[in-house]
């Protein structure tokens, strides 16, 4: 893996069966970034792209009148299922908080028992302005669920940055992107 800059664009290199976990705390950017490299219903070579606000956009259509908090925990566990599922064979790219322990050593599990090798992109972004972006898109994550994120957030970057196993385990690399950082990239790409 490594961080090229071709002219004035900036593109992130993996291996072609790696799977790259895109983390960051609610309203970080994840859903805007993967929108913009990965726009829905294109074929992105090979590359499966998960990201469950896709999902829950898919779901809003025909539960949107039931309140989200009802059918927010079989979303959630209908996108684990689906990523760990698809998890044989890379190159994927998997939206995820990163904030749970239990969904970082479910993942990092995962991958090892497919013997894919996984990376980690962390958009770091501060509390109040992931609320901002949260706003701004109309979707507002629940105010004690946001303090635990922002709350874990801290220690996963230190660890992350100090050995991303820590962080997934198998992690084998991990990068640190601010928002503006995000907002050049121009790609992900599998060789």
């Amino acid at each position: 893996m490594n961080l090229a800059v071709v002219g004035a664009e900036e593109e992130i290199r993996y291996s072609e069966n790696a799977v790259v976990v895109l983390a960051g705390i609610p309203g970080a950017g994840k859903t805007t970034l993967l929108r913009r490299l990965y726009p829905d219903g294109e074929d992105h070579g090979g590359v499966q792209v998960f990201d469950s606000e896709r999902l829950r956009a898919r779901w809003m259509r025909v539960l949107g009148p039931v309140p989200y908090a009802y059918w927010r925990p079989l979303l959630h566990l209908t996108y684990y299922v689906q990523v760990l599922s698809a998890m044989h064979s890379g190159p994927m790219v998997i939206h995820d908080c990163a904030t749970r322990p239990w969904v970082r050593r479910l993942l990092g599990w995962r991958a090892r028992r497919a013997g894919l090798p996984l990376h980690l992109i962390l958009i770091d972004v501060p509390g109040e302005v992931a609320r901002d972006g949260q706003w701004a898109r109309g979707r507002v994550v629940r105010t004690s669920s946001m303090e635990k994120h922002c709350r874990r957030w801290p220690q996963l970057l230190a660890r992350a940055t100090e050995d991303p196993g820590q962080v997934v385990p198998g992690a084998r690399s991990a990068i640190v992107l601010s928002r503006r950082q995000a907002s050049r990239l121009r790609a992900i790409t599998f060789r």
